[in-house]
């Protein structure tokens, strides 16, 4: 009888553990941080993050109509409105006016992940006339869908 409750104590211990270890997906729309000359169209871009149950985030982004070259995109904690420091820091391949992120992937420490994760997080794209930032996007969780449920016992 003691080996059953010690196993299952064990069991209730880790049940926490398992449950905050999903995976959780965000999205955002890139925004203009500075207007763009007057006889431009802005440009249209979209980020998309995954962070994992070991704190490490995948940033995949893509953003077209440039008329400045992008230089980097950085990850910053905070919610919208709010303007901090960078966490982490992702080469950008930039050509023909467009920035793209596919498969960036940065370790977080647990305090930044549990932040990302909550949706206090945003990305900027930097350029090289703007190297302060151009583009914002913050980032929201995603609703988890039928397709990113495992179909396992």
């Amino acid at each position: 009888m003691h080996r059953l409750a010690t196993s299952i104590a064990l069991l209730l211990l880790t049940l926490p553990l398992c449950v905050s270890a999903q995976e959780v997906r965000l999205r955002g729309m890139f925004s203009l941080v500075r207007a763009p000359a007057a006889d431009t169209r802005p440009p249209t871009g979209e980020a998309r993050a995954v962070v994992d149950e070991d704190g490490r985030v995948r940033v995949d982004l893509v953003v077209a109509g440039l008329t400045e070259r992008a230089t980097s995109a950085t990850l910053h904690t905070g919610d919208a409105g709010e303007n901090t420091e960078q966490v982490a820091r992702l080469d950008v391949a930039a050509d023909d006016g467009e920035a793209r992120v596919i498969g960036g992937r940065v370790d977080l420490t647990p305090l930044v992940a549990q932040q990302v994760r909550a949706g206090s997080a945003y990305i900027v794209l930097r350029t090289s006339e703007h190297p302060d930032g151009f583009l914002r996007a913050q980032l929201a969780p995603q609703a988890r869908t039928l397709g990113s449920v495992s179909n396992g016992p």
